[in-house]
């Protein structure tokens, strides 16, 4: 198995087995070449059927809506999803098939959900019998939010479904959208009772099911899965994290560099969650303040006429000396020193 198979191009990665399946189903119903699908990204039909291959998420969002341009069937997304069995994910399928219960399904796609769904995170909530399981998305990356949530959420209803059998009946679907043209087709792909227009995306599941055992649990190829899940997620954590994506969103700012709350709200977090997500990666806000400042520092003093005291207003510095005394600290030499000496006079 060659886990370095990794592309280049793009801020996420997810499985190139997610596109190629979608490429499948639109060539065999739909009799539309692969070429036209994949137009606009960086891959070939050949890549697709490379079974580790990790893609950008970019062109996976660029051939999904190449196919909802040519492909006139309201169902597409879930037509798809129907496909997405648990081998579909990989390693991450098989774990699920050798956990003990369904808590430890949750528990690990809480944990794993960035290595098939970089653009997502997932929450946990109790509200009165149920635990519930809220997906948000925290990519700019430009995506149909119906058709990417019919698509995630009809995924897993198929792990629930393996799990669960005809109990899946007790569960809640909640889709933010309207209620479609074709809702009634909902009705053939979920056996549990499907809310529109709810408040988040997400599957409300009754806390006596969270204990449902699996059928094939096996402890120790679980244990074995889940060491090899985590070490593929160190190779592609630099690209996928959630670090990056709020490094990302500083270096998009246009004006003064926020506080923690204002970028905590953009995620649609809490500045709790917001907090505790970046503190499981070894950081805080505050780090990820810095860096950035220092990277936007160097650039305008090299590459601007700025005065010091309009970069330090740019950089969300009160006084021109507070930012002076912390620009000596990273560099040791003040703004107009380090001004003087890399810009050519």
């Amino acid at each position: 198995m060659n886990m370095q198979k990794i592309t280049t191009h793009g801020r996420f990665l997810t499985f190139g087995a997610y596109p190629r399946k979608f490429v499948q189903l639109l060539e065999t119903e739909w009799q539309i070449p692969a070429e036209k699908l994949l137009a606009g990204t960086g891959l070939d039909r050949a890549q697709l059927d490379e079974p580790e291959l990790l893609v950008p998420f970019s062109d996976v969002v660029t051939i999904f809506r190449n196919g909802v341009e040519r492909c006139p069937a309201p169902d597409l997304a879930l037509r798809y999803a129907a496909q997405l069995r648990p081998s579909s994910h990989g390693m991450l399928g098989a774990a699920v098939l050798t956990g003990s219960s369904l808590q430890d399904v949750i528990d690990l796609f809480y944990d794993y959900v960035g290595l098939i769904a970089p653009f997502l995170l997932l929450h946990q909530e109790d509200r009165r019998n149920s635990r519930v399981l809220v997906f948000e998305m925290i990519s700019d990356i430009p995506v149909n939010t119906a058709f990417t949530f019919d698509i995630m959420l009809l995924s897993t209803f198929n792990i629930l479904k393996l799990i669960l059998g005809e109990r899946t009946r007790e569960l809640v679907f909640h889709f933010a959208h309207a209620s479609p043209a074709h809702a009634a087709l909902y009705d053939t792909y979920f056996d549990g009772h499907v809310q529109f227009n709810a408040s988040f995306y997400g599957v409300s599941i009754p806390r006596d099911l969270l204990e449902s055992p699996i059928a094939t649990a096996d402890d120790d190829t679980h244990r074995m899965l889940v060491n090899q899940i985590s070490n593929r997620m160190e190779l592609v954590h630099t690209q996928n994290s959630f670090v990056d994506a709020v490094r990302f969103h500083l270096k998009r700012i246009n004006g003064p560099l926020p506080r923690m709350s204002s970028v905590a709200d953009e995620f649609n977090m809490s500045a709790r969650t917001f907090r505790n997500r970046l503190r499981r990666h070894n950081t805080s806000y505050q780090s990820l303040l810095d860096r950035e400042r220092h990277e936007q520092a160097m650039s305008f003093l090299r590459n601007s006429e700025k005065s010091v005291k309009e970069i330090a207003y740019i950089l969300g510095f009160q006084e021109s000396s507070n930012f002076s005394r912390v620009f000596k600290k990273w560099t040791g030499v003040t703004p107009l020193d380090f001004r003087r000496n890399t810009v050519p006079s």
